[in-house]
C-alpha cells in the first residue's frame, strides 16, 4: 500500500494551492463567473459591488488600496457603501455596467509585484507555517497584473484613474476628481502628516511602508533578471503607460 511521506503532502498542496490562484485568477475576469463564487467563498457581501454600492475601490494588490479606503472614509461625515478589496475586474466592470463611481488604483507593475512579494515574505516570518503564497512565481504575478488591467481598458470611461505617487501624497485630489468626473459630493481628505499616520495606524502594518520591506525589496529585485520576467515587465510597462494617459484626462 503506497504512503504519502511529508514531502508529498507538501508537494500536493503546493499545486492545489498553484491551481485555486489559477482558477481564481480567471474568474476574477468575469462577473458573471466571479460573484457566485464571492457568495459561496463566504465573502463579506459589503465588499463585492451591489445595488447600495455608493463607490468602488479597485486595484491590483499592494496599489494602495488599504490606505484609499482608509482616507477615503475617515475624511467623509458617514460611512459610505464601498465595494473595495477583491482586487478583481469584474468588480470594476460590474460597477462599469452598473453606473456606479468608481477608482482604479493602479502603481507601476515593477513596484506592485515585488511589494506584494515582500508581504508575503513579511507574513512569512510572523506565522508558524509556511506562506503558500510563497510558490507562486513572480511571472505569474506580473501575468495577473497585465490581466487585471487589460481587462478594464474597454471601460476606461467609467472609472477615475488613481496614480500610486498621487494616491500616497494628494489623495484630496484624487477625491475632486471622483466628483468632477460623477457629480458626487465627498467631502475632501486633508493629506497631512497627522492624517496619513493616522489611516495607516487604524489599517494596519501592510498599509504603510516599513523598513523591513525596503530591505526585502532590494533581495526581490534581484530575482528579476531572467528574459521571461523581463518580457513581461516590459509588456506590463507598456499597460502602464496607457493608464497614466487615462489618469490625465480628469486633471484640472
Amino acid at each position: 500500500m503506497t504512503s504519502f511521506n511529508m514531502y508529498d503532502l507538501g508537494a500536493l498542496e503546493k499545486n492545489l494551492f498553484q491551481q485555486k490562484f489559477e482558477v481564481r485568477s480567471f474568474l476574477s475576469l468575469h462577473p458573471k463567473l466571479f460573484f457566485p463564487l464571492v457568495k459561496l467563498a463566504g465573502k463579506n457581501p459589503s465588499q463585492a459591488v451591489g445595488k447600495h454600492t455608493e463607490l468602488v475601490i479597485e486595484g491590483f494588490p499592494r496599489s494602495a488600496n488599504s490606505f484609499s479606503i482608509g482616507a477615503f472614509q475617515s475624511a467623509q461625515p458617514r460611512r459610505i457603501a464601498l465595494a473595495s478589496h477583491l482586487h478583481a475586474p469584474a468588480q470594476i466592470i460590474r460597477a462599469a455596467h452598473l453606473n456606479i463611481p468608481t477608482l482604479v488604483l493602479i502603481r507601476k507593475p515593477v513596484d506592485a509585484v515585488v511589494s506584494l512579494r515582500c508581504l508575503e515574505l513579511e507574513t512569512n516570518y510572523l506565522s508558524t507555517s509556511r506562506n503558500p503564497a510563497l510558490d507562486i512565481p513572480l511571472e505569474k504575478y506580473f501575468s495577473n497584473w497585465i490581466s487585471f488591467y487589460t481587462r478594464i481598458m474597454p471601460y476606461r470611461d467609467r472609472y477615475v484613474v488613481g496614480l500610486f505617487d498621487e494616491v500616497t501624497h494628494d489623495f484630496g485630489s484624487i477625491i475632486e476628481k471622483i466628483n468632477y468626473r460623477f457629480g458626487t459630493n465627498f467631502t475632501i481628505f486633508y493629506h497631512t502628516k497627522q492624517n496619513v499616520d493616522k489611516v495607516h495606524k487604524e489599517q494596519g502594518f501592510h498599509s504603510g511602508p516599513s523598513k523591513k520591506r525596503q530591505f526585502l525589496k532590494q533581495i526581490v529585485r534581484q530575482e528579476l533578471e531572467s528574459d521571461e520576467i523581463k518580457f513581461m515587465i516590459n509588456k506590463a510597462n507598456a499597460v502602464y503607460y496607457q493608464f497614466e494617459i487615462f489618469a490625465g484626462k480628469y486633471f484640472f
